[in-house]
């Protein structure tokens, strides 16, 4: 952005960076993309940036869940068509307009609809990319009856999402580095097709709930229950792993730590069922992810894989082909970027 904008980015900055929860993010973003974008709600989704499953979100006056999650579906079965974030990220235009009220581009009747029960009249959407890497998405939405998004909106918004992506990245990098804490053993649970669960271990609700965008909490025994809301980062993970076949996993940044969850068919319990696992992400299991949203180079995030495998300075040195001396510098590199005064300090953070 330009020299005139870097006070308000700067106080975008520092608000993501005192952000104490998703919520709290999301609210200042809204309220910073609103200067120049005005709008009724908005859908804030972040994405694990090594994997592309979702990873944290947050949403104020926008569609409700039920509603975002059939939007999603429609979508998918659609064949994955341009509107879609992972279509966005690779094509020219990283930002469309959907309303409610016309065909625009790729939305069928049935999924106006929704948004018209929702009382939305206009949504924008804008694939938030940086440095190549999709760090997730921004939707924002109108009300019926309000003047419906332009293609002059989505443009500006798709200029503000570099700023957007340095937002998260802050508040990802200010929050605790190291594993979670949470004193529960891993949870496990099994989703069948329907998207219920068909079983929990009685850790799972913890877990749950550190995620920070599950409902109510309920008992373990009430979410095995028909009809039990599904959490949403589980929920896309579970979704990701049905639609390819595949295992999946994402990374999560939550106030005790960094979570993984898991995800991959199930067999015996059913068609199209799913198992994941939940539990503190340690090490070189961290680090894809830690490196990218801290933003460690390419070879920072090498140095400190070689430390995780017990590797001296010299031995780092010779595996490089540099000389001690640069590993060092890259040390100080690595220190500034994750606030931490030690090589010993940057281990235990991350081994927990």
């Amino acid at each position: 952005m330009s020299g005139s904008a870097s006070g308000p980015r700067a106080a975008l900055i520092g608000a993501a960076a005192e952000a104490a929860t998703n919520a709290e993010l999301g609210a200042a973003i809204s309220q910073w993309v609103g200067r120049v974008v005005p709008h009724d709600g908005y859908m804030l989704a972040a994405v694990d940036p090594v994997t592309c499953a979702g990873s944290f979100l947050a949403r104020e006056h926008g569609y409700s869940p039920a509603a975002a999650r059939l939007l999603t579906l429609g979508e998918r079965s659609e064949g994955g068509h341009p509107i879609g974030l992972e279509r966005l990220a690779g094509g020219p235009h990283r930002a469309v307009v959907l309303d409610s009220d016309s065909p625009g581009p790729c939305r069928s009747p049935s999924m106006r609809a929704v948004m018209a029960g929702e009382g939305i009249g206009s949504e924008l959407r804008v694939v938030l990319v940086g440095a190549g890497v999709t760090w997730g998405g921004l939707v924002l939405v109108r009300a019926r009856g309000s003047r419906p998004f332009s293609a002059l909106d989505a443009a500006r918004v798709q200029r503000l999402g570099r700023d957007v992506v340095a937002a998260m990245k802050r508040y990802v990098s200010a929050g605790p580095l190291k594993p979670s804490t949470l004193d529960l053993p891993a949870g496990v649970l099994v989703v069948g097709a329907d998207e219920t669960v068909i079983a929990a271990t009685p850790s799972v609700r913890g877990w749950i709930d550190e995620l920070g965008t599950a409902p109510a909490p309920v008992s373990t025994a009430a979410l095995v229950q028909p009809q039990a809301p599904l959490e949403s980062t589980i929920w896309n993970l579970t979704q990701a792993t049905r639609g390819t076949g595949a295992p999946r996993l994402t990374r999560v940044p939550t106030r005790r730590g960094w979570i993984v969850l898991r995800a991959q068919p199930m067999t015996g319990a059913g068609p199209g069922a799913v198992a994941v696992t939940i539990q503190p992400a340690i090490g070189n299991e961290l680090l894809p992810a830690m490196a990218l949203w801290h933003g460690l180079s390419p070879r920072e995030s090498a140095i400190v894989g070689h430390v995780l495998q017990g590797m001296a300075t010299k031995q780092i040195a010779r595996r490089l082909e540099v000389s001690p001396h640069t590993v060092n510098d890259y040390f100080k590199s690595i220190y500034r970027k994750t606030r931490v005064r030690a090589r010993e300090e940057l281990l235990a953070r991350l081994l927990g």
